[in-house]
């Protein structure tokens, strides 16, 4: 069978220039909930688009909603990719039982379009409820299921573990494999998956016609900011090496948080406990405007030698504010 490797991005993923890297298909996040539009996927979609890749969009669930509202608000914010992309959805977030709320926004979805969207979710998932209406219904699936977190470069799937075994569904049209993929072009993780398919089959999956045709841009929508994740939503990403956060240990942690406007140890506390940890095992302060290594090291009781070793930081005159040290 001829097969295919291919990305799924968000707006994580922002900065990744689509040409530096190789893929034969990528999927772009396009909604989530009732409210949030990406602000990179159009400019992801068009570029894909003008370099001729097969492309997937899809929506992320909240099961809080409406079904038949979320499915509305991703047809409305998504309308001129129909017949030019997979449409998928996403069943990752809380209620993943409801499959009755799944098998809704599917047929909305296709209801509204002509489009059987494909359902993303993991091996774990599939196996722990009913899904046989939506098999049923005849939407694809594209299951998730890693052997571990350690960074597979190029698509390369020696390491790539036991493939996915599901219930209800006869096949599956596609695996993510590693949320820790690693591209020549792009320094950041990438999750990858493989089609089991060439282009002729991934067309159909999208209701795609022979021609191509450039769709017209997305309708311009009021600027939306990202949901920004809470800190409980950071520290179960960061245990289950999601969203980016897999291999990510140490300084880089810290560092990474602090960017993102987190307290970091705060954060680790709520990881400690999700681990089963009763107490935290590391206690952090966050620099100040006039702070030196040695001032730090007394307020703690300890040394700056202690301090600039367990922190790996090489020159211990040259630390900034807002970095978060390790003091205990």
């Amino acid at each position: 069978m001829e097969t295919m490797n291919g990305i799924d991005i968000s707006n994580w993923q922002a900065d990744l220039d689509l040409s530096a890297i190789s893929f034969d298909f990528v999927i772009i996040k396009a909604t989530e909930g009732i409210g949030y539009v990406s602000p990179s996927c159009d400019t992801f979609f068009q570029k894909a688009l003008t370099m001729n890749k097969p492309i997937g969009f899809y929506h992320f669930a909240r099961p809080m909603n409406d079904a038949v509202a979320e499915a509305d608000f991703f047809v409305e914010n998504t309308k001129n990719y129909f017949t030019h992309a997979v449409p998928v959805l996403d069943w990752e977030a809380e209620n993943k039982w409801d499959v009755a709320w799944a098998k809704r926004w599917l047929d909305e979805v296709a209801r509204l379009t002509g489009v059987k969207p494909v359902i993303y979710m993991s091996e774990s998932v599939v196996n722990s409820y009913d899904w046989s209406p939506v098999v049923n219904g005849d939407y694809g699936l594209w299951v998730a299921k890693y052997l571990d977190y350690e960074p597979d470069a190029n698509y390369d799937m020696s390491n790539a573990g036991k493939t996915p075994d599901v219930s209800y569904w006869p096949f599956y049209c596609m695996w993510q494999w590693t949320s820790v993929g690693r591209l020549d072009g792009y320094s950041e993780n990438l999750d990858c998956n493989v089609f089991y398919g060439d282009r002729i089959a991934w067309d159909k999956y999208g209701g795609i016609s022979d021609t191509p045709v450039l769709p017209d841009p997305a309708p311009v929508v009021p600027p939306v900011v990202e949901p920004k994740p809470t800190e409980d939503e950071i520290a179960q990403y960061i245990t289950d090496g999601s969203h980016g956060w897999a291999g990510v240990y140490g300084e880089e942690r810290w560092t990474k948080l602090a960017t993102l406007g987190y307290d970091a140890a705060s954060v680790q506390n709520k990881v400690n406990c999700i681990m089963g940890a009763s107490t935290p095992v590391a206690e952090y302060c966050t620099v100040q405007s006039g702070d030196t290594l040695s001032g730090i090291a007394a307020a703690y009781g300890t040394t700056w030698q202690k301090l600039q070793s367990i922190n790996g930081i090489e020159n211990a005159n040259l630390i900034y504010p807002g970095q978060s040290i390790r003091v205990k």
